[in-house]
């Protein structure tokens, strides 16, 4: 349901102009620069926009989230009317997010001034008349510039963990409109006031209690080790603060590099989560880093569970005929070099390296792996209704079997459900 500020703008050109020109919030720019969306999975409807390029953002529950042409974003309110009325309230509002109530009054007036009498010389000399009329007509109370930048700083701090943005193809998470309004992952768990699990203390391996660690300065919470930042992310998964443990987790997958171990960890705790499709993000680089062909294999087999257990059957099944043709299993198996380029993974031109044991697949549990992960796929795709792309993977699942010998016994019921799976579809 559209609130009733929104549906005036929409309806009454009087009004929709001088929020357009004059405080930026412009419905004709209702379109994003990128496709988008929530890591929560809330929906998300563009409303409006700005002349840099930026969009607001409706999100499920009624929030107004803004993101910059440049991956920043915050949200503004927990509805339209009090996102309108920080934008109608603060013209330039986005010179304000660094700003605190805690700054103090004459400091907060003084910016304040300062921006609009940049605004009225420029191109707004009837802003306080426009701002009347439209608080007038949207049925916006008056509130002090001062209460307004209270209500925005709390907006801003409150945009973490369920209004977090995400890029829809990479799904790199946007930054902070500034760094500094994120709750510390660890001040967010002591905060809930429930009890630590019992164990050894320091989960990171320091032999200290988290608890009872000094509370750091926002340089030492830049450096410190991820490690650390793994305890916390797991207390708070522990004690139910889900979406909390999943932003800190997306948040340190953006900043990390080249380094096999801790994507291997990441993807581990995002699948813990549900987070399959971070998951397999964050094992797609994994098996990029890979030399061998057995372990491009290995780490491949788990990228493919985690694109079936994301929905991604496409992407899954792209993985899984990659395995084969590393494995030489299919033939003839395509030359090595860009072999993974179907897979999206940013691997250099260079060839696995010579890989005896990579041969050997078929009398090792790996092999059994990978054929079951063929026959998930199979009876995944009969519940998404494909029956063709499920009879093309039982094909290749039957001839694994086949290879696999002895390993087979170690599948349980899976064959035969799968084949019976198959057997049953029509069409």
């Amino acid at each position: 349901m559209t609130e009733h500020p929104l549906e005036l703008l929409r309806e009454q050109p009087r009004l929709a102009e001088p929020a357009a020109f004059t405080f930026d919030f412009d419905l004709r720019r209702a379109e994003h620069g990128e496709e988008v969306r929530l890591a929560s999975g809330a929906t998300l409807e563009a409303i409006a926009g700005d002349d840099t390029g930026g969009t607001f953002f409706l999100c499920g529950g009624g929030g107004v989230l803004y993101a910059s042409s440049d991956g920043q974003a915050g949200l503004l309110g927990d509805s339209v009317t009090e996102a309108l009325e920080v934008i109608v309230g603060l013209p330039g509002w986005q010179d304000y997010v660094h700003l605190a109530p805690e700054d103090g009054e004459e400091r907060l007036l003084a910016e304040i001034a300062e921006v609009e009498d940049a605004i009225r010389a420029s191109y707004g000399p009837d802003l306080d008349a426009q701002r009347a009329e439209l608080r007038a007509g949207l049925g916006l109370p008056e509130r002090s510039p001062v209460e307004l930048i209270a209500r925005l700083h709390g907006a801003l701090l409150r945009t973490e963990p369920d209004h977090l943005l995400l890029t829809a193809e990479e799904l790199l998470a946007y930054r902070l409109l500034d760094e500094r309004l994120r709750t510390p992952l660890r001040d967010v768990v002591l905060a809930a006031g429930l009890p630590l699990p019992e164990g050894p203390p320091g989960a990171d391996g320091s032999g200290q209690d988290p608890a009872d660690e000094p509370k750091p300065t926002s340089d030492e919470r830049e450096s410190t080790s991820h490690e650390s930042e793994l305890t916390w992310v797991r207390l708070a998964r522990d004690q139910g603060l889900t979406e909390h443990a999943r932003v800190a987790l997306i948040r340190m997958l953006d900043d990390t590099g080249p380094d096999a171990k801790r994507l291997s960890v990441l993807s581990d705790e995002l699948a813990l989560l549900g987070d399959f499709a971070q998951a397999a993000r964050a094992r797609r680089e994994v098996v990029s880093l890979q030399d061998t062909a057995w372990d491009r294999a290995r780490e491949g087999r788990t990228l493919a569970m985690l694109e079936r257990s994301a929905g991604d059957l496409a992407a899954a099944w792209r993985t899984l005929r990659q395995i084969r043709h590393v494995l030489g299993i299919d033939k003839p198996a395509p030359e090595p070099t860009g072999q993974w380029e179907q897979l999206g993974i940013p691997l250099a031109v260079e060839p696995p390296e010579k890989d005896p044991m990579a041969w050997q697949w078929h009398r090792r549990g790996l092999g059994r792996m990978i054929t079951e992960e063929h026959l998930r796929l199979v009876l995944a795709a009969v519940e998404a209704g494909d029956p063709d792309f499920a009879r093309e993977v039982m094909a290749h699942g039957a001839r694994l079997l086949k290879l696999i010998g002895k390993f087979r016994k170690e599948m349980g019921t899976l064959p035969q459900d799968a084949k019976w799976a198959v057997a049953r579809l029509k069409g």
